[in-house]
């Protein structure tokens, strides 16, 4: 093979690499920014008990005793106009990775989400963040998991 041929191959996976690159990272750039633009942050929330969101819907879930077990978590009196409804945990000041979990309506304003999991934290720290997305509104829900 020769040298321009070398060079040609060299460039066009370059060319690749940076076609798939960019719009993975401008897409990571407004997700991100995304979540930050919450409709209302719920520190006083006691997600055990259940949390209500502006607009009168209740989140409810129980961390597991060990944070690598799935749980599942449950929203009632949810709007019958909400189509779609997702939460992604993250922490304070750091970034733990995509991780979101899709809720399924049940019925009667009833919506569920299995086998949600926690992402770990190699500092050991349990103070979570739960970005809660209701057809596009985002709420903040701060909690603590055991």
């Amino acid at each position: 093979m020769s040298q321009l041929a070398k060079n040609s191959t060299a460039v066009i996976i370059g060319l690749l690499i940076f076609i798939v690159a960019v719009p993975f990272i401008i897409g990571i750039i407004f997700w991100q920014n995304s979540r930050i633009d919450a409709q209302s942050t719920l520190s006083n929330c006691n997600i055990r008990n259940g949390c209500i969101l502006p607009g009168g819907a209740i989140i409810q879930f129980t961390p597991p005793a060990d944070v690598t077990k799935p749980f599942n978590i449950t929203m009632r009196q949810v709007p019958a106009s909400v189509k779609r409804i997702s939460i992604h945990f993250t922490m304070r000041n750091m970034d733990l990775g995509f991780n979101r979990t899709d809720f399924k309506p049940q019925g009667n304003g009833f919506w569920t989400a299995h086998h949600a999991v926690l992402p770990v934290c190699v500092d050991e720290r349990n103070d979570f963040l739960g970005d809660l997305t209701l057809d596009g509104q985002h709420y903040n829900i701060v909690f603590s998991a055991p």
